[in-house]
């Protein structure tokens, strides 16, 4: 009898821990951190058109922590997204490498719009293998570096970003700033402390599209990397400074360079006002190299776009400074503990979708195949890194840290994989007509619930 009860037992344990996708144990135990970085920049030779030139440069960054009964690593990447090619390479292998479970991994993209001179997506370099190969390098490279070391989380407001859904006074949607739509202005810092008081390395989260030199010629890691440059050389000693997005769907930078240079004069009216405008892949199709006789103006705009990112990046590297002085009281003994949810939604695909409006426009749909969304948790003592592969609109990680049985939560988005879905807009924004959420494949009503249900389900477990 006996020996039956123990196996019924193990039968239902093994029944509730098959295909879970998280972690069964979490002590808490004393730290270790250790960081790393690859650089990633492609070569002069291979940038696709003559004029095209680079900025600043591209790195993979890697936190390792440990706490001697299990570790995490948050990655990120100076690239457009974390496109599942890159991530099905590298998982595993920096997996097996470092000896960390795969549910505590954080791989995500800074989501700058030009780390390829043709745009997201674009062909060239750094291919996905080369980004691949730098996740697993900078993984295990940080995780040889291990030493003692503290954790500690603080969070304060930039107001560095803006809502892009409009409905302007034309009563046409367009993306154009929107200072009363919703907007988390929150930095989050999560400090990684050594012996010697000084950082290992430092995670950031913030919500703004990096997009100040899309399509214009020129590699760069955009604020993001002007952030995490001016951490790093603030501090030395080769400490790492990661920047992850926040749930920036529907977020752009307040402030860009303009081009106008007129005062109180209306801008011109955006092409084709009737809705079909800007098309990423016709304005790819069209890049060319710059003409002798217009090359002093072009430079001209990029330094003062360059100008522009600096204030970005210097502004959040000096909010997150202010941040690890005067705010957090770092422990140097946590647990860690990881999990992952898959689930689908419905889908829908665009009946216009052979030649598609860009906005204000509603171009009907029709039944689709089911989106794939995953929603992870890594927790880290009482700090909570939920991650979700895709763009997040504002509104789910707003609701998302108001239903979370704990307070020190961070949403990073476009992490782990790319979800089938394009943007993931919030139930209140079905009704814009603006290019995000006309072009999302997801059907209404699913995916804000299920993400916020099923991260704050996550955080239970992780209690447990």
């Amino acid at each position: 009898m006996k020996g039956h009860r123990l196996l019924t037992g193990l039968f239902v344990f093994l029944f509730l821990t098959a295909g879970t996708g998280w972690s069964q144990t979490a002590k808490a135990g004393k730290l270790r951190a250790g960081a790393a970085k690859v650089d990633i920049t492609p070569k002069e030779s291979e940038l696709a058109i003559s004029t095209d030139t680079i900025r600043d440069h591209l790195f993979v960054r890697a936190i390792v922590v440990d706490n001697g009964n299990t570790c995490a690593v948050l990655v990120g990447m100076d690239v457009g997204g974390a496109r599942d090619q890159m991530v099905d390479d590298a998982l595993p292998r920096a997996a097996g490498a470092t000896k960390c479970p795969a549910e505590n991994f954080v791989i995500s993209a800074t989501h700058t719009h030009s780390s390829n001179t043709l745009g997201l997506g674009g062909a060239g370099s750094p291919t996905a293998k080369t980004i691949a190969d730098a996740v697993v390098k900078a993984a295990t490279d940080a995780k040889a570096r291990l030493a003692p070391a503290k954790i500690g989380y603080g969070n304060t407001k930039v107001d560095l970003n803006v809502n892009r859904d409009l409905f302007n006074s034309k009563l046409e949607w367009r993306q154009q700033p929107n200072p009363a739509g919703p907007s988390d202005k929150t930095l989050s810092v999560v400090e990684f402390i050594g012996e010697d008081y000084r950082p290992i390395g430092v995670y950031m989260n913030y919500a703004m599209h990096p997009i100040n030199f899309y399509l214009r010629g020129v590699i760069s890691a955009d604020f993001p990397g002007e952030a995490s440059r001016y951490i790093e050389d603030f501090y030395g000693t080769g400490m790492v400074a990661i920047f992850s997005q926040g749930t920036s769907g529907d977020q752009n930078p307040a402030l860009t360079e303009r081009g106008l240079k007129t005062v109180g004069a209306p801008p011109p009216p955006p092409a084709n006002s009737g809705g079909r405008g800007f098309n990423p892949r016709e304005a790819q199709a069209a890049l060319k190299a710059v003409p002798p006789s217009e090359m002093a103006a072009y430079k001209e705009s990029l330094a003062r776009t360059s100008a522009v990112v600096v204030m970005e990046g210097v502004l959040i590297g000096e909010s997150a400074i202010h941040v690890m002085r005067d705010q957090i009281q770092p422990v140097d003994s946590a647990m860690i503990w990881g999990g992952e949810q898959k689930f689908t939604c419905p889908g829908r695909d665009r009946l216009d979708a052979d030649n598609p409006a860009r906005e204000n426009v509603f171009p009907g749909y029709k039944e689709g195949v089911e989106v794939n969304l995953k929603v992870g948790l890594l927790r880290i003592g009482d700090t909570n890194f939920v991650r979700v592969n895709g763009e997040v609109y504002t509104n789910i990680g707003l609701k998302l840290k108001a239903n979370a049985p704990a307070s020190k939560v961070i949403v990073v988005t476009l992490a782990n994989g790319a979800a089938n879905s394009g943007y993931i807009y919030s139930d209140d924004a079905y009704s814009h007509l603006t290019f995000q959420v006309i072009g999302s494949r997801l059907q209404p009503g699913c995916a804000e619930n299920k993400i916020v249900n099923t991260a704050v389900d996550l955080m239970h477990k992780s209690g447990q």
